[in-house]
């Protein structure tokens, strides 16, 4: 089973969520133009919260602080299956997208379409609302 990270980042005071744009789409997932959640597959020996900080700062140049595990769920990716696990934090930092992330955006939740990669955005929602409880 292949563990896929999704990296949540959210800024908090302006209730926004980090999405990304990626040209060709993650994990064989053709989407051009779609808005995905940067993400990175789990190496042997890290844990989702590492992968969500490097896949953050890999693909958008931004940190991801205070990382958590906000959800999990199995997702059928083609052939095979996916255990997806989604990790949010606070971001901070510097921009720079580099492949395969082709542009990003700080969208506030109303804003995001229905589908963020493999997500809806009402699961997004709970998984921010979830953060925040933790943070509070």
């Amino acid at each position: 089973m292949i563990v896929r990270v999704d990296a949540l980042g959210i800024l908090l005071e302006a209730r926004r969520l980090l999405v990304a744009e990626v040209l060709g789409g993650f994990f064989g997932q053709a989407a051009l133009g779609r808005w995905w959640l940067p993400c990175a597959a789990l190496g042997d020996g890290e844990s989702p919260s590492e992968v969500a900080v490097r896949a953050i700062k890999e693909q958008v140049g931004l940190d991801l602080e205070d990382a958590v595990l906000v959800g999990a769920r199995p997702q059928r990716v083609g052939d095979a299956w996916h255990l997806g696990l989604v990790v949010a934090g606070a971001l901070g930092g510097e921009p720079a997208p580099a492949p395969p992330v082709t542009g990003f955006s700080l969208r506030p939740m109303g804003e995001l379409p229905d589908q963020v990669g493999l997500w809806h955005r009402d699961d997004l929602a709970v998984l921010a609302a979830r953060y925040e409880r933790l943070r509070a």
